[in-house]
C-alpha cells in the first residue's frame, strides 16, 4: 500500500512494505527529486525500486529509533543508494551518523528539521519537512508508543515531555506515524497536529499522572471505547 501525499514543492509517499502495519516513507523536494526514505524496515529493494520508478534519488535515510521493524533494510538500502544514514545518537544504529537536534539535512532546495524526542526509545528522532511531521513510534494517530520494561532504555516522563513538544508545532502540521495502529485498515493512515491535539486521549489526559494512568489502564480504556 502506498499513499501519495504529496503537495506543492514536496513529495511525500507513505508506503507499507510489511511488518506490524509498519510505515515508511520517501520525502523530499519534488524539483529535485531528492528525497530522504524514512524508517527502512522492511523490502528495501522494493523501496529503491518504488523511488526509482517515480523518478526519486534517495540521498538521505534517516531513522526515527533503532528497534528492529525500522532499521532491518537498513543495510541493504544504504547499499543500494550510498545515502547518508542519519538516527538519534542514543540509539544503536550501525552506520548511522548522530542526528543532533535542530539538526538539518538538505533535500535539494528543501531544509529538513531534526526534532529530539526521546521517550519511546532513548534517541527517538521526529523528522520535520514543510509541515510534514515524520513521528515514528512517540505518536501515532489516536494513541501514543510504548514505555516500559518491554522498550528498552524508554521513558514515560520523556515521552510526555516530548509529545508536549510536538504539541506546539502548527495545528495543521500533518502527522506521518510509524505504524498504521488507528483501525490498521487505512482508516487514518496519517493526521494532523491539531487533530490529535483535540481527539487523541494520551494527549487530552491533562497531567503527567492521568497520562501515565491511561497508560497503564490502556487494554481498558480501549474495550471501554471500542478501539482496537
Amino acid at each position: 500500500m502506498t499513499n501519495d501525499l504529496s503537495s506543492a514543492g514536496i513529495v511525500c509517499h507513505q508506503i507499507h512494505l510489511g511488518g506490524d502495519r509498519n510505515f515508511c516513507y520517501l520525502l523530499g523536494d519534488a524539483q529535485s527529486g531528492e528525497v530522504a526514505a524514512v524508517d527502512p524496515g522492511y523490502e528495501p529493494a522494493e523501496l529503491h525500486r518504488l523511488a526509482t520508478t517515480a523518478g526519486l534519488t534517495i540521498t538521505h535515510i534517516l531513522v526515527t529509533h533503532g528497534h528492529a521493524d525500522h532499521i532491518a533494510g537498513l543495510a541493504e538500502l544504504t547499499s543500494l543508494t550510498g545515502a547518508e544514514v542519519h538516527a538519534g545518537s542514543a540509539d544503536e544504529v550501525p552506520g548511522a551518523q548522530a542526528a543532533q537536534d535542530n539538526g538539518t539535512a538538505r533535500l535539494g532546495p528543501c531544509e529538513l528539521r531534526m526534532l529530539a524526542t526521546p521517550g519511546h526509545s532513548p534517541g527517538h528522532m521526529c523528522y520535520l519537512l514543510d509541515g510534514y511531521l515524520v513521528t515514528g513510534d512517540i505518536l501515532f494517530c489516536g494513541k501514543v508508543g510504548g514505555t516500559g520494561d518491554y522498550f528498552k532504555g524508554s521513558s514515560a516522563r520523556q515521552q510526555y515531555d516530548s509529545l508536549q513538544r510536538l504539541l506546539r508545532l502548527p495545528a495543521e502540521t500533518m502527522v506521518l506515524p510509524g505504524h498504521d495502529y488507528f483501525g490498521g485498515d487505512g482508516t487514518m493512515p496519517h493526521s494532523t497536529i491539531g487533530y490529535e491535539k483535540a481527539n487523541n486521549p494520551f494527549l487530552t489526559a491533562g497531567s503527567f499522572e492521568k497520562f501515565c494512568h491511561l497508560k497503564e489502564n490502556w487494554a481498558a480504556y480501549k474495550q471501554e471505547h471500542n478501539i482496537r
